[in-house]
C-alpha cells in the first residue's frame, strides 16, 4: 500500500458523487442501457472533482456493471473511488487520512442515506424558515409596538372662552403646554375655543350640542364652569358661584373637603363625563349699566345679561329684569341687535379687552354680589381617560390637580390698574360724560340688600325642589 499515492478529494466530494451516482443507478436500473444518464454523471465527476474526461477510464457501459455488481447491496464509496483511482491509490489510507468512517457514514443502502440526508436538509431549511419567520414577526411586532407607543395621544378640548380671552391665551393655553412638556409630546391637546367642535368648520355650538359631542367621546375635554347645565343638575349650582357666596379662599377650603371633591368628580357621571376644578376667577365686577340704580325695583322690566345664578335670580318675578342669556362668542352678535340695560361680564382686564367701555355704558359696578368667586372646571370623558396608558393618565390628573385651584384673575395686578384708569377715564358713546364706576353695596344699599334676601329666598326654594341636592348646599353653607 505504501506504493499507493492519496488521491486529494474531499469528504464532500466523495459525497456528492454518491448522491449522484445513486440518482443515477436508482433512476436507471430498469434501463441499463441509458448512457445519457451515465454520460451526465461523468461531465458531473469532471466538472467537481477537475478530472480530465480521459482519466476516466471506465466507459458508461462498464460503469453501469460495476454499480450492478458492486453498488446495490455494497459500498458506493468504494464503487466510486474504484471509478476514479482505477485502484492505484491508496483508498483504505485515504479514508483514514480524511477521517471519514465508512461504516459509520456510509449506509448500506444507497437509497436510504439519500433519503435521509434529503429530509435532514429539508428539515435545516425549515428550522431556518421557522427561526427567520418567528425572528422577523418578533421584530415586527417589537417596531409596532414602540411605534404605537411612541404615538403621541391626541386629544381635542373644546372651551366656553374667546381665542383671545386671558382665560384661554393664559390658563389654557399653559395648560396644554405642560400636559406636552410632561408627557415629552406623548399627549397633544387641541384647543376649540367659543364651543367650537372639531368638526364644525369652525362654527360655534350650543351647550347642549357641546355636552353630547363631549359624551359621545367628539371631543375629549371641555373647558368652562359647572353652571353649563345646572338646571339640569341641581348640584352643579353649588360648585359654580352663589351670589354672596364664598369667596376664592373660602371655596379652596371647602374643595378639599373628601366628600366635596367626589361629589363634583361624579357630577356628571351619568353622562359619561369627569369633572375636576379648572382654576377660579375671583371676584368678577357686578356690570355694566346704563343708567344709575336707585332703588330695589331699579330692575323691573330691564333687559339684562347675567351669567350663573345671578341671572336666574334677576329674572326671577320678585326682582322682574329680562334675562337675555348668551355665550361670549354670541355677545359680539346679539349686543347691537338687543338693547340692553344692564350688562355683567367679567372684570376689567378682560371687559376692556372685549371694549365694553366702548358700548354706550355710563356706569360700571365693582361689586361682587354676583359672582364672589367663580369656579370652573375641565370636563373630561370618562372613556378617554380611563383608555389612557398609566403614567399620561397620572400625569393628565397630576397636572390638572396642581393648576386647578389656581387663581386666573389676580385683582391685586397692574393690569387691572390700568384697565379702571382707562374705564374711568372713557367718554361713555355719544355724551359728554365719563364712564364712572360705582359700588352697588355701600352706593345702592337698598338695592343690594333686596338682592341679597331674594337671593336667599330663592335658594332655599330652589333646593327644596331638588332635595337630592340639600345636602350639598346645606354643608356649602356651613363649612
Amino acid at each position: 500500500m505504501t506504493d499507493k499515492k492519496i488521491i486529494q478529494i474531499s469528504k464532500q466530494e466523495i459525497l456528492f458523487l454518491r448522491k449522484m451516482m445513486l440518482n443515477v443507478y436508482s433512476k436507471s436500473i430498469d434501463r441499463p442501457g441509458d448512457k445519457y444518464g451515465y454520460q451526465d454523471l461523468s461531465q458531473h465527476i469532471t466538472d467537481i472533482l477537475n478530472i480530465d474526461p480521459s482519466e476516466q477510464r471506465h466507459s458508461a457501459g462498464l460503469l453501469h456493471k460495476l454499480m450492478h455488481d458492486e453498488g446495490q447491496n455494497k459500498d458506493f464509496l468504494n464503487v466510486c473511488y474504484r471509478y476514479i483511482s482505477d485502484n492505484k491509490y491508496d483508498r483504505e489510507g485515504y479514508i483514514a487520512h480524511i477521517g471519514l468512517d465508512s461504516d459509520k457514514d456510509e449506509p448500506h443502502n444507497g437509497q436510504q442515506s439519500h433519503d435521509e440526508d434529503f429530509w435532514q436538509k429539508r428539515f435545516k431549511w425549515l428550522a431556518l424558515f421557522t427561526t427567520l419567520s418567528c425572528l422577523g414577526f418578533a421584530t415586527y411586532w417589537l417596531y409596532s409596538w414602540m411605534s404605537e407607543r411612541n404615538k403621541p395621544v391626541i386629544w381635542n378640548m373644546t372651551t366656553a372662552w374667546n381665542a383671545d380671552s386671558y382665560t384661554q391665551k393664559k390658563y389654557l393655553e399653559n395648560f396644554i403646554e405642560r400636559i406636552n412638556k410632561e408627557t415629552n409630546g406623548r399627549m397633544e391637546i387641541h384647543i376649540y375655543p367659543d364651543f367650537q367642535l372639531p368638526s364644525s368648520n369652525g362654527n360655534n355650538k350650543t351647550k347642549e350640542e357641546v355636552r353630547e359631542a363631549l359624551t359621545a367621546n367628539d371631543v375629549q375635554i371641555l373647558h368652562s364652569g359647572p353652571h353649563i347645565n345646572f338646571k339640569d343638575n341641581p348640584e352643579a349650582v353649588v360648585f359654580s358661584t352663589i351670589p354672596f357666596g364664598k369667596n376664592y379662599k373660602q371655596m379652596i377650603a371647602w374643595m378639599h373637603r373628601p366628600m366635596i371633591k367626589k361629589t363634583l368628580l361624579n357630577l356628571y357621571e351619568k353622562q359619561n363625563i369627569l369633572t375636576y376644578q379648572g382654576g377660579h376667577s375671583g371676584p368678577q365686577y357686578g356690570g355694566w349699566y346704563m343708567e344709575m340704580p336707585k332703588d330695589s325695583s331699579f330692575f323691573i322690566n330691564k333687559t339684562v345679561r347675567f351669567a350663573n345664578f345671578a341671572g336666574y335670580l334677576l329674572s326671577h318675578p320678585n326682582v322682574g329684569a329680562k334675562q337675555k342669556s348668551m355665550l361670549r362668542y354670541q355677545f359680539s352678535k346679539m349686543f347691537d341687535h338687543i338693547k340692553f340695560d344692564v350688562v355683567e361680564w367679567s372684570n376689567p382686564e378682560e371687559d376692556v379687552s372685549m371694549g365694553m367701555h366702548l358700548k354706550g355704558f355710563k356706569y360700571y359696578d365693582r361689586s361682587h354680589w354676583n359672582e364672589p368667586n367663580s369656579m370652573f372646571c375641565f370636563y373630561i370623558n370618562k372613556d378617554a381617560i380611563n383608555s389612557l396608558p398609566t403614567d399620561l393618565k397620572q400625569i393628565l390628573i397630576s397636572t390638572i390637580e396642581k393648576i386647578g385651584e389656581q387663581k386666573i384673575f389676580n385683582e391685586d395686578n397692574p393690569n387691572r390698574q390700568l384697565a379702571e384708569n382707562t374705564i374711568e377715564n372713557t367718554f361713555a358713546a355719544g355724551t359728554s360724560q365719563k364712564i364712572k364706576i360705582f359700588d352697588l353695596e355701600h352706593d345702592v344699599p337698598d338695592l343690594y340688600q333686596f338682592l341679597q334676601r331674594q337671593n336667599k329666598s330663592l335658594l332655599a326654594d330652589f333646593f327644596l325642589k331638588n332635595p337630592k341636592a340639600m345636602w350639598l348646599y346645606d354643608d356649602y353653607c356651613k363649612n
